[in-house]
């Protein structure tokens, strides 16, 4: 595994993979999904998942019937496979495997019964490069829950978590700009990164930039920000109350429901020079709750 590695996670999953490795496609949702992470040259890291349905399932079996599926076209090409699969060591939640042809494959299945998936996850590679190495450590660092209950998203180098229960609505993924948008009934969290910060801003100072970017963005609530140093960056702290008729209509059929509708906003935005980016966090919530304070504290922007 190479010295430099970078966290990539999807929906809660993640992996340790070579800092110049790039996400380049993601899909589904916390029951069943995908990503892939590519090298800079050819192979390929891709993670699959899915809900096992409350019982464990014969992972041998899985990883027999995944090679099958491989080694069928293959076989059209008359070109020769080999195959190999074992479980792994001193568990029997996991099992290794191997293929051979005019690439190669290392892949390893996983079943976690707290989360109740099945996760599969291979490296691709030309024979004649290799990765046999950077794919044991890729496929060692799986991992698909936190301790603390909380799910792990992390994509181009933007490293994060939230609370459990919130689901992404709305992405946009971009190569200046990165939102992600999620929602639990009635709250939400949005976790951005713009780059080119220098360029942002060269004409504005950040409250005047971001009041034009980000609060347009921001309905039902009157903010207000102050300065705010985040982790030795330049930065602005933002509070804000629910303000509006339409708020207030909410917030009266919220009242009937077990779900309270938040009554304030709280977030951060800051800028690090030394990536030549902005980052920021806003959470919607109640009275004692810090959700946005506590993403913040889990970015590390260079």
């Amino acid at each position: 595994m190479p010295d430099k590695t970078a966290l990539v996670g999807w929906q809660g999953i993640t992996v340790e993979a070579p800092e110049d490795w790039s996400l380049v496609g993601v899909s589904g949702d916390a029951k069943k999904g995908y990503f892939r992470v590519d090298s800079p040259i050819a192979s390929a890291l891709e993670v699959k998942w899915e809900q096992a349905a409350g019982k464990k399932p014969d992972l041998m079996v899985k990883a027999r019937n995944y090679l099958s599926d491989i080694e069928k076209p293959v076989r059209k090409k008359k070109l020769r496979f080999t195959k190999d699969l074992r479980p792994d060591k001193d568990t029997t939640d996991s099992v290794r495997f191997w293929w051979r042809a005019d690439r190669l494959g290392q892949g390893r299945i996983v079943y976690c019964e707290k989360c109740d998936r099945v996760i599969v996850a291979q490296v691709t590679a030309t024979r004649e490069e290799n990765v046999s190495s950077a794919a044991a450590g890729m496929l060692d660092s799986i991992s698909d829950h936190r301790e603390d209950g909380w799910i792990d998203w992390a994509l181009y180098g933007l490293a994060f978590a939230v609370p459990p229960g919130y689901i992404l609505e709305k992405q946009k993924l971009m190569s200046a700009y990165l939102g992600l948008f999620f929602a639990n009934g009635p709250r939400t969290i949005v976790v951005e990164r713009w780059g080119l910060a220098n360029t942002l801003l060269a004409r504005d100072d950040m409250e005047t930039w971001y009041r034009k970017d980000a609060v347009p963005d921001i309905k039902g609530y009157r903010v207000e920000f102050r300065p705010e140093a985040v982790a030795g960056h330049q930065g602005l702290e933002i509070d804000g109350r629910r303000a509006g008729v339409r708020q207030a209509v909410k917030a009266a059929a919220y009242s009937l429901t077990l779900h309270r509708h938040p009554a304030l906003i709280s977030g951060y935005v800051w800028h690090c020079a030394d990536s030549n980016r902005l980052l920021g966090v806003r959470a919607t919530h109640n009275q004692g709750e810090d959700t946005a304070q506590r993403i913040r504290d889990l970015i590390k922007c260079h």
